[in-house]
């Protein structure tokens, strides 16, 4: 999406603003995962201005610090001020390696949930080859964003960034600090696992579907040993956890529970149960395909050939 300048008196084009546009102020996580330091963005959108030229423009920074003063500490103890906010610095004022300040802004990531997803939204749409950079640079801004919301403690933000790292989104180039660089910390794993880590937090919180994503790595093997009894556990407890919400999460449970059943995965061989499953599948995904959702069109025909085949299964079965 482009935003036109008609839209917006206060936006201007720029066409030496990038996509991903860093500060030199760093904020500290203790998290393997989210941490150990993550920048400052500058939050870019691309404009347009009357005669048609294309650029970017500034419209934020995250975080926007709201500083309290804390007892120092240093990387890998960030925690010790988590009853403050995120510990951070400056890295061009900064007279030692401590930080003697903290952030309380946006103290549960919903700011950097919104901005992520708004990056993440505009790379999903650069699919031309010749977007190709912009495009990375969208998702890398997405994962340093959604990092930020997770380590604030926003289970969608897990969720979000799980996503980013199982489908690769930025093509291995990922933020890494001076600190994960020159070995202050354990080095990052590979995306897989750091994916398997991202939905195990989301299920962890009871997230619906960071449960079955998680449970997709599991069947998958990715991240982890395949371990099917685990991995239905997983479905069993997301559709328990998201059988009253969006049909697309409970439609999507409910085809990986028929496909267990159908197949023997972790469990015994069960025709009757999957057939329910199927059935049930089915009915989410029309209303989610009737909604709109066309990308859930394939898993429609599969829970529909799914009832087909139980139901042949079962009659060959009473024979």
């Amino acid at each position: 999406m482009v935003f036109d300048i008609g839209d917006d008196p206060l936006l201007s084009v720029h066409d030496d603003i990038p996509v991903i546009d860093y500060g030199d102020v760093y904020f500290l996580y203790d998290d393997p995962v989210i941490g150990p330091i993550l920048p400052l963005l500058f939050i870019t959108i691309p404009v347009r201005d009357g005669d048609g030229a294309v650029g970017r423009d500034r419209i934020d920074c995250y975080p926007y610090a709201e500083t309290v003063e804390i007892d120092p500490v240093g990387i890998g103890h960030a925690d010790d001020a988590a009853d403050m906010g995120v510990p951070f610095y400056d890295a061009g004022t900064a007279e030692d390696d401590l930080c003697h300040v903290a952030d309380e802004s946006d103290p549960e990531g919903r700011l950097a949930l919104q901005y992520g997803g708004m990056y993440y939204e505009e790379g999903m749409g650069y699919t031309a080859p010749e977007d190709r950079r912009a495009r990375i640079d969208c998702f890398k801004a997405a994962e340093i964003l959604y990092r930020h919301a997770a380590g604030r403690g926003n289970t969608i933000g897990w969720l979000c960034l799980g996503y980013v790292y199982a489908y690769d989104r930025c093509e291995g180039e990922y933020y890494r600090s001076y600190f994960d660089n020159f070995g202050e910390v354990p080095p990052k794993p590979d995306t897989d696992t750091l994916a398997f880590e991202c939905f195990r937090h989301a299920a962890d919180r009871r997230l619906a579907e960071g449960c079955y994503k998680l449970g997709d790595m599991l069947t998958e093997g990715r991240g982890c040993e395949v371990d099917y009894a685990a991995a239905l556990d997983m479905f069993l407890k997301a559709y328990r956890y998201g059988r009253d919400g969006s049909p697309r999460i409970w439609g999507s449970v409910a085809l990986r529970l028929a496909r267990a059943y159908a197949n023997a995965r972790g469990c015994a061989l069960d025709y009757d149960r999957a057939l329910h499953w199927y059935g049930v599948a089915r009915t989410g995904l029309e209303l989610e395909v009737r909604d709109g959702g066309a990308a859930y069109d394939a898993r429609l025909w599969e829970a529909e050939a799914g009832v087909r085949d139980m139901q042949q299964a079962l009659r060959l079965m009473a024979r």
